[in-house]
């Protein structure tokens, strides 16, 4: 854990890291370190290493672009939006009467009559 201001005192002497990111065009760029007395700087696409402080993006802020980028949150709405699909598929599928699993399930609960 750090301390107050978040790394602030970590990056005032320098050495902050890029963490990976992904660029506007979707692709992957590794982590990198820089020199001491440079600090990452950037946005959440774009990253490099820089001397001057107030551009610094701190560790907390390049996990923070990770957490809440577009594409995660397009990912995570798709997956629900499929679960539900399914479950409300599945569903119906039992409580309709033309559908196969209905009429299966009505089959095998009513005796034979011969």
């Amino acid at each position: 854990p750090q301390g107050p201001g978040d790394g602030w005192l970590s990056s005032a002497a320098g050495d902050e890291d890029c963490l990976w990111y992904v660029d506007k065009n979707g692709s992957w760029h590794p982590g990198f370190d820089c020199e001491f007395f440079s600090f990452c700087c950037g946005t959440c696409h774009h990253r490099y290493c820089c001397r001057d402080p107030l551009r610094l993006l701190t560790e907390r802020q390049q996990r923070h672009c990770l957490a809440f980028s577009p594409k995660t949150i397009a990912g995570i709405a798709s997956a629900v939006v499929l679960f539900i699909a399914i479950v409300t598929t599945i569903v119906c599928c039992f409580m309709c009467s033309c559908c196969y699993l209905y009429q299966r399930r009505q089959h095998l609960r009513t005796p034979l009559q011969g």
